[in-house]
């Protein structure tokens, strides 16, 4: 198998052509493998930049990450320590009787735990609610029943987490009434150690505070803080806190996502870069790849460049010089070029050039003399045929002006004689073999005409010739002598009226001529016998013979179409007969006037 395998190979380099196998060399062997080669470099350049832009990123989200945890940690830990407060947990699940004693145990407490400070956290706002109806709502604490159909509310005590954080666009409360962004961290202040009522805290966070924090951590790329689809805080300038948070879309096309759970919260942080960097490095550094692999393609090119012209067009001249011939003799290569091997086989061309000359001066001189002369007698029976036709066409020309001048006194007579001399001036001299169908068709008409004399009302004819066949050349008196023949043996013996049809078009690379009568018709022995006569004519076969002129108009057109005219015949009794003519216009028929 391994064999047959290599013994292909070799059959298929040993038919390419000596460039070719340069060009495979050059292609398989250089360009190939160097492309690879950059292409492996750059890309590991482009793996290392995406390497160390993803590092980055991740750093990028750590530190905001880092930003947000410890933004929220100081008031986190003021929450915790509030909720661990056995004297916070005994003021709310004290039953007060009235509102004073409700007011004497808050400020026992405020000063004793210095709680306004407490309340007051820089960038936040400490609330606690109660199960309790004796506490009065203000100073930080409040009544848990006026805050239960709150959507923070419910959404504490429908997790399972003690501690969450939450967001909202929502009207403050107290004397801050308008619409804004919340952040808040909710407490379930429920621990198992407390008895007495159900407890709540809850921290307001300044939604700004965020934002700023992050700008100020002076990131290029815009960052994205998401719960879902919806951006909490970013870098970038946002519609505001007075605005209801936007929502984002198509956030997977991001540079960087980083999830984090913060306070019982899933956030997804996203990084979205300006420009892909690992791109932005190959549209910088990319065309100097492209520089270095042209200059080596360019290097590599003037090489073979140099090796075809000291090999390759060396050996095509040579090659084509076995095919030219100069005035019957081989050109001899003057310019060698060189003392390599190509040079030592131009010497040997040369050498077998002189000896090929010697021969052509013995043998292919004799041979084309041998030619003309074939030639020369091709040309004498053409001109034997041209002596056939032209007594045979006056002798019917004259009997047709002959019978009609017995059969009826007319000056018309004169008018035919006229047709008769411009077909005689037309067609007296055989210098030239070749005519244009427009002028054939001229003749055919004359003749026609001629005939309509003779016959009257039983002959009509239609000619019928394509615009762009009139320009080809043919040989002289070839559609009259079909015609003649039609009216003779077809129409003539008819005594009903007949016609005559001349039909002439260009189709696939052919000229068609069509002769149609409707006259007698012929049977099929007669149309069989003279197939096979047209097929086998020669001037000889035709001497005595009937239907000399459809031979010999044949004949004539084989002759000078080098056998390539095809001739066909179709007819039925009573019906007619149609003759067709097929000459193919890629020969050239030449005149046989040498």
């Amino acid at each position: 198998m391994k064999h047959k395998i290599t013994g292909k190979l070799r059959e298929y380099f040993n038919c390419l052509k000596l460039n070719q196998k340069l060009k495979l060399l050059f292609l398989f062997c250089v360009l190939i493998p160097m492309m690879i080669t950059d292409v492996i470099i750059l890309a590991n350049v482009y793996k290392s930049v995406a390497y160390d832009v993803e590092t980055e990123m991740e750093q990028t989200a750590r530190s905001v990450e880092y930003v947000l945890q410890n933004h929220m940690e100081y008031p986190a830990n003021i929450a915790h320590n509030l909720y661990k407060s056995r004297v916070i947990e005994g003021f709310l699940n004290e039953q007060y009787k009235s509102p004073y004693d409700y007011y004497d145990a808050y400020y026992r407490l405020e000063s004793g735990l210095m709680f306004d400070a407490a309340l007051g956290i820089e960038g936040a706002r400490v609330s606690i609610y109660a199960d309790n109806p004796t506490i009065l709502n203000g100073s930080g604490f409040y009544r848990m029943e006026s805050f239960e159909d709150e959507d923070w509310f419910k959404a504490l005590y429908s997790g399972e987490e003690n501690r969450q954080l939450y967001y909202e666009y929502s009207t403050g409360m107290d004397s801050d009434a308008m619409n804004k962004r919340r952040i808040l961290m909710l407490v379930k202040m429920d621990m198992a150690a407390f008895n007495g009522c159900k407890k709540a805290l809850r921290v307001d966070l300044d939604f700004s505070d965020f934002e700023d924090e992050l700008k100020e951590l002076e990131i290029d790329d815009r960052v994205l803080v998401c719960d879902g689809d919806t951006l909490l805080f970013t870098n970038r300038e946002s519609t505001g806190e007075l605005e209801p948070f936007e929502i984002v879309r198509h956030l997977e096309n991001a540079s960087y996502r980083k999830e984090i759970k913060l306070y019982g919260k899933d956030l997804t942080i996203y990084i979205v870069s300006k420009e892909n960097e690992a791109r932005a490095f190959l549209m910088r550094n990319g065309g100097i790849f492209v520089l270095l692999m042209a200059l080596n393609i360019i290097v590599l090119l003037i090489m073979m460049f140099i090796l075809d012209k000291t090999m390759v067009t060396r050996i095509k001249y040579l090659e084509n010089s076995f095919g030219i011939m100069d005035e019957d003799k081989m050109r001899l290569i003057e310019s060698i070029g060189g003392d390599d091997e190509i040079s030592a086989l131009i010497r040997s061309y040369n050498r077998m050039a002189d000896r090929m000359n010697e021969l052509v001066t013995t043998v292919y001189k004799g041979k084309l003399k041998e030619q003309e002369m074939d030639l020369a007698k091709q040309n004498a029976e053409l001109l034997a045929l041209h002596s056939q036709i032209n007594p045979h066409f006056l002798f019917n020309a004259l009997e047709s002006i002959r019978m009609h001048s017995l059969l009826k006194d007319e000056k018309e007579t004169a008018e035919m004689v006229g047709r008769l001399a411009v077909m005689e001036r037309t067609y007296v001299n055989w210098g030239d073999d070749m005519v244009p169908v427009s002028k054939e068709m001229d003749f055919v008409e004359a003749f026609l005409s001629l005939q309509k004399y003779r016959f009257g009302d039983r002959l009509n004819y239609q000619l019928d010739v394509e615009e762009d066949c009139y320009e080809y050349q043919i040989p002289k008196l070839t559609i009259v002598t079909f015609v003649e023949n039609a009216i003779e043996h077809g129409v003539e013996t008819k005594s009903a009226p007949g016609w005559i049809f001349v039909r002439i078009k260009k189709a696939d690379g052919v000229l068609n001529i069509e002769i149609e009568d409707t006259g007698v018709g012929m049977n099929i022995v007669v149309i069989k016998d003279i197939t096979e006569k047209a097929k086998t004519a020669t001037i000889e076969s035709m001497r005595g013979k009937s239907h000399v002129g459809i031979m010999n108009a044949f004949l004539r057109l084989k002759l000078l179409t080098g056998d390539k005219a095809e001739f066909a015949i179709e007819s039925e009794r009573g019906v007619g007969t149609v003759i067709r003519l097929i000459i193919p216009l890629e020969e050239r028929i030449e005149s046989t006037d040498r």
